[in-house]
């Protein structure tokens, strides 16, 4: 068997072969496989991002519904937030409505609502967001306290005093 320079190049191209074979499945199939994995984690969160400007643009492009209410319509005006939070899937621990208060300057009582409430963060930013599409009132945010939950980091409890509006009730 005599090693002639045509076997000796099948040989070697042979052997450059399975060596690049080899370094395809030792280095690079592993790498293809984290980066279809990426892939699909990045259409996940372009995904979300889509959903979210969509969400933003339409608050921003809608326009502003609420109304000031007498004391008599303050039940269907809480009524109403509290539908809202429930199709935003929040867990309302608490709501407290205050004494009416005289704004300051202003011919408008104030009815400050105490809320605790629990939820994820996109969900709290959508509820949050959602209060300026109230139909039956007019709705400031006084202040706000939000701390991660210490079983569940994922999810929100906030501390929240809701301003609602309220006119003379002969007006």
């Amino acid at each position: 068997m005599e090693l002639t320079k045509e076997r000796l190049i099948i040989i070697i191209g042979g052997a450059i072969t399975l060596v690049a074979l080899g370094t395809y499945f030792l280095l690079y199939a592993p790498l293809i496989r984290e980066l279809r994995a990426k892939q699909l984690e990045f259409k996940t969160c372009e995904t979300d991002v889509f959903n979210a400007r969509n969400i933003i643009g339409s608050v921003k492009a809608g326009e502003t519904k609420g109304v000031l209410i007498t004391e008599q319509d303050i039940p269907f005006a809480i009524d109403e937030l509290t539908r809202y939070g429930r199709l935003c899937v929040i867990n309302f621990v608490s709501m407290t409505p205050k004494e009416i208060e005289k704004a300051k300057d202003s011919q408008y009582k104030i009815l400050p609502i105490e809320m605790h409430i629990e939820s994820s963060y996109k969900k709290l930013g959508v509820f949050l967001g959602s209060l300026s599409t109230l139909e039956k009132s007019l709705v400031t945010i006084r202040s706000f306290n939000v701390v991660t939950l210490k079983n569940d980091p994922s999810m929100l409890e906030t501390g929240l005093v809701v301003e609602m509006y309220l006119t003379e009730s002969g007006e």
